[in-house]
């Protein structure tokens, strides 16, 4: 596990005044995640990151237990990640977890899951 993975949750950003939009954290996506949200509505992303917010419990960041596979290259390559309560990265991807395969891909999710003891994510809606 990475220094990435173990990291405490970030510090939101603030909104722009007069706007009502979920806040950011301030952490930059990376290369992963910048490609993949690259050209995307923002106010789309901020209406996922409000339904993500909801099913987070009302917190923001990253959403424990809420691991995906994503797509990063059609057919050829796969990356873990965790959906995030957050406007401008609603989606963490970890660089390093790139797998071949789906099927390692979801291996690997289900074994972050486990080594970081988060069972099912409870919702409290």
């Amino acid at each position: 596990m990475t220094a990435r993975h173990a990291r405490g949750p970030a510090r939101p950003v603030r909104p722009p005044p007069g706007k009502h939009v979920m806040p950011a954290l301030a952490e930059a996506p990376n290369a992963l995640e910048a490609t993949a949200l690259d050209g995307l509505d923002p106010d789309r992303l901020n209406q996922l990151a409000e339904c993500l917010f909801t099913l987070n419990n009302r917190r923001f960041g990253p959403i424990p237990g809420a691991y995906v596979v994503f797509c990063v290259e059609a057919d050829r390559r796969w990356c873990v990640g965790q959906l995030s309560a957050d406007r401008a990265k609603p989606l963490v991807l970890f660089e390093d977890l790139s797998f071949d395969t789906p099927a390692a891909a979801q291996r690997a999710a289900e074994r972050l899951r486990r080594t970081r003891g988060e069972g099912r994510t409870v919702r409290s809606l």
